[in-house]
């Protein structure tokens, strides 16, 4: 570059100059024709204001970004926060409510009373566990109507009892009601959980040991008289089950009665069985003598004033066989409960 470079052309490089993309050679010129030229170097002056403007602008504009930029990270990581709050919030009162007032079903309670009035059944009782209290119960719906469920949770200030007592209106209920295995019918009548149970180890073969020792152990014969050992009789009718009691007593006449009452029961709920006996040791004052007493179909017939094989064709009749066994021969013990 001359040193006699023209002014216009020196102004087409300033640019570049300002960029500091010329070489040194060509900047050295360039600044040398500013210090002798005021018009060149108060254009330069000019340019070099707005592009260092336009630079602190676009630095500014930047910076707007930026803050900008971190405003919306800082907001996002505000919500995120406050959204993984909230739904630990939420899980651990869910957690909370689940545990202290809505609870789980009752998997066994004690049923201490149920009466069906005109328009309502009165059922009360209580749980088993100190660690649990009374919620809330529901009807749930099953095939043949209804069944109550009964809801626990654990202890609180709200929910401290563990006793209930409902009152359950008959018009919200179709059909019969199940309650802790115990049936109410549409007619108001009560079938007994043991009534129940009975009916369901109903058998027809004396031959079948293990349904034979299911019936025995519903009536809980060994909890009233002891533990025995048996014998069947299945080759020649009327056949027969053999009870051998390994216990003495020294009350026989208790003893005969409650297994006159099993007897009945036995008879009816085994199609094919036609007689009981038992056999026992009686202690009396000169020594312990043997006692053997048998019960056939005929007998529980007319000890009952009714045929005892027709008291196995529902749970209504084998209740009604506990009603009559309970109020004619004045049987209580806890196995008909």
């Amino acid at each position: 570059m001359s040193a006699h470079t023209p002014c216009h052309m020196i102004k087409d490089l300033l640019p570049l100059y300002l960029d500091d993309l010329v070489s040194k050679e060509s900047a050295a010129k360039i600044e040398q024709h500013l210090k002798s030229c005021s018009d060149c170097h108060e254009y330069y002056e000019h340019m070099k204001s707005e592009l260092l403007e336009e630079q602190a602008q676009k630095q500014t504009e930047t910076q707007r970004e930026i803050n900008y930029l971190k405003k919306i990270k800082q907001h996002t990581t505000k919500k995120l926060i406050l959204g993984t709050v909230l739904t630990l919030s939420a899980c651990i009162l869910a957690f909370a409510v689940k545990l202290f007032i809505i609870g789980s079903p009752a998997d066994t309670y004690h049923t201490t009373y149920l009466n069906v009035d005109k328009d309502t059944i009165q059922v009360g009782g209580t749980l088993a566990g100190s660690a649990q209290t009374f919620s809330h119960y529901k009807l749930k719906e099953t095939k043949n109507g209804s069944e109550l469920i009964i809801y626990t949770c654990l202890p609180s200030p709200w929910n401290k009892s563990s006793v209930f007592h409902l009152e359950l209106p008959k018009n919200k209920i179709q059909g019969t009601l199940s309650i802790n295995k115990m049936t109410v019918k549409e007619d108001g009548t009560i079938i007994s959980a043991m009534a129940n149970q009975l009916f369901q180890n109903k058998h027809p073969y004396i031959g079948d040991a293990t349904a034979n020792a299911r019936l025995s152990q519903c009536l809980g014969i060994g909890n009233e008289l002891g533990n025995f050992t048996n014998e069947l009789q299945t080759e020649t009718t009327p056949y027969g089950w053999t009870l051998y009691f390994e216990n003495s007593t020294n009350n026989s006449a208790i003893f005969d009665e409650k297994m006159k009452g099993f007897s009945c029961i036995i008879l009816a709920l085994i199609d094919n069985l036609g007689e009981v006996s038992w056999e026992y040791t009686l202690e009396l004052a000169e020594g312990p003598v043997t006692r053997t007493k048998t019960m056939t179909e005929a007998d529980c017939t007319a000890y009952l004033g009714f045929p005892v094989k027709d008291f196995s064709k529902s749970p209504e009749d084998v209740q009604e066989l506990l009603d009559i066994l309970k109020r004619q021969c004045g049987l209580s013990f806890r196995s008909f409960e």
